[in-house]
């Protein structure tokens, strides 16, 4: 699948920007809550992120930095910015209904680091809830991704590679979704080869 990401001057109208929607559970069960992920892009500041899920009561156990929180009711996004360079890897940015939140870097589910301990700083993460959802923004700047990266130019027609998660390992319904499809047996986020493709727009 194909998202494309817009470019925008300030702080987004998150109404304006295209939703990535969460829905495939290949691993089956019947609880299959609506989540959507938005992703834009600012030049010369990076990239925000907002994702965003239909539940009432999310389980939110987890409180401190890089916790487990795939535990809890949890949404997730996993992006490689610079797929073309040769031996790079992806972050995985997850956070619970409280803003706790966990991000690591590595090229797949084995190995992977957190940014702390590559000396790198967290991205601001802000969660929001409603009645009836819950979810959070988090802000990916240029000098973190130079840091993890290597380089941070971007420009239109630019495609960076990810997929956007819903989950829940230890809640009273254990589920797992996906934007882009994953094939495996088994629950497991961790598939670069299962991300899609998103587009940087003019």
């Amino acid at each position: 699948m194909e998202y494309k990401i817009m470019t925008v001057t300030e702080l987004p109208d998150w109404s304006l920007i295209p939703q990535a929607q969460i829905a495939t559970y290949p691993w089956g069960g019947e609880y299959r809550p609506l989540a959507w992920a938005r992703l834009c892009f600012v030049p010369g500041r990076g990239f925000l992120l907002r994702l965003e899920c239909e539940e009432t009561d999310p389980k939110a156990t987890y409180a401190k930095i890089n916790d487990p929180v795939c535990k809890d009711s949890c949404l997730e996004a996993f992006l490689n910015f610079k797929p073309e360079l040769p031996g790079c890897g992806y972050l995985n940015l997850e956070a619970n209904a409280k803003g706790t939140f966990l991000c690591g870097y590595g090229k797949d589910r084995y190995g992977r680091k957190s940014l702390g301990d590559l000396g790198v700083p967290y991205p601001t993460v802000t969660p929001f809830s409603t009645e009836s959802s819950w979810g959070w923004v988090a802000e990916i700047p240029l000098p973190l991704l130079q840091q993890v990266y290597g380089e941070a130019e971007f420009v239109p027609g630019d495609r960076i590679k990810g997929n956007f998660y819903k989950c829940g390992d230890e809640t009273k319904t254990p589920h797992y979704g996906s934007w882009n499809p994953i094939e495996n047996p088994t629950p497991d986020f961790h598939r670069p080869e299962g991300f899609g493709e998103l587009v940087i727009l003019p």
